[in-house]
């Protein structure tokens, strides 16, 4: 029996953050100044540790990790069942008439379908929860580098990724990241602390 493990496995608990940050960071900002293109001011930040250190990236992760525990459990109980359906049929099988044998194989084939369907409708459901909180993320994310570049006069943002050789080297003035981390949890605490308008009452 081939068992559909969910496709989003611990590696990508972290890794989805880091990419979607490395997306949005790679930004322009728009100053009003002349000449700007003759006053190019370059900053560098680490997705990485924007992630991993701010609240809201914990926040996220922790969300999405106990979103996909509950449904991995929900696989591993169906999963456990479709076991010991299988064991029951390679002890039984032989004891059976094949009219029986062959009525307790289809039973079992058509609870392996039912639980298949059942991986790929959770799957579809991890990644659409992943995309939303990636979008989600991404925005406040931007919108944080922008303040952060806009006070600094930096009209362009890399993100330091180890992977991908955008960049090489740097100095480390031009690292903006803690700046980041403290916008963002700056920006976390302060749309917490603001209470949810009530809807205008109809007249």
């Amino acid at each position: 029996m081939m068992i559909r493990m969910l496709n989003w496995t611990g590696r990508h608990k972290t890794g989805w953050i880091v990419r979607i940050a490395a997306i949005v960071v790679l930004l322009i900002v728009s100053l009003s100044s002349p000449g700007l293109s003759e006053d190019l001011k370059i900053a560098v930040i680490d997705p990485d540790r924007v992630a991993n250190e701010t609240a809201l990236g914990k926040r996220m992760k922790a969300t999405l990790t106990k979103y996909l525990e509950a449904r991995q459990k929900v696989i591993d109980t169906d999963e456990a069942t479709l076991r010991g359906l299988e064991d029951e049929l390679r002890t039984q099988g032989p004891l059976l008439s094949a009219d029986a044998r062959e009525a307790k194989q289809e039973s079992y084939q058509r609870e392996v379908i039912v639980y298949q369907q059942k991986v790929n409708v959770i799957n579809r459901e991890l990644q659409e929860r992943r995309r939303t909180e990636s979008d989600k993320y991404a925005k406040l994310l931007r919108a944080a580098v922008a303040r952060v570049a806009k006070q600094g006069k930096f009209t362009l943002v890399l993100a330091k990724m180890p992977d991908s050789g955008l960049v090489l080297f740097h100095h480390g003035s031009l690292d903006i990241t803690s700046q980041v981390i403290k916008e963002l949890d700056r920006a976390g605490k302060t749309s917490k602390a603001e209470p949810k308008r009530k809807p205008k009452e109809k007249p």
